[in-house]
């Protein structure tokens, strides 16, 4: 280091025990400030922040419970699918609405 380095950390050294002038009252008060007006921006950022997950936490529940719901359906039509192609299906819609009957069985209408 050369002289001119120690002797203005010999400076700074001795002024810590001397009273604050008033620039460097000014340098700690917007220093002060600064550190304040950082802290209350985290902790608006970190309230929004929390706001932004509780949101997004109900929306995946809800898009959950959807997902649920639409698997279900699928499930529904899949069943109803099968069920068509059954014998059980195509018999009851040929009786129903093209009226048609077994060999050896007769029909009986009120009139």
């Amino acid at each position: 280091m050369s002289k001119k380095g120690w002797k203005r950390l010999k400076k700074i050294f001795q002024h810590r025990g001397r009273k604050m002038r008033g620039r460097e009252k000014q340098a700690v008060l917007v220093m002060s400030l600064i550190v304040v007006c950082v802290g209350v921006a985290a902790a608006v950022r970190g309230n929004e922040l929390s706001q932004e997950i509780r949101q997004n936490s109900l929306r995946e529940s809800a898009l959950e419970q959807q997902l649920e719901e639409e698997t279900q359906r699928t499930q529904e039509i899949q069943d109803l699918e099968q069920y068509m192609q059954s014998d059980e299906y195509i018999e009851k819609t040929a009786r129903e609405k093209l009226g048609l009957l077994k060999e050896n069985e007769i029909l009986f209408r009120e009139e």
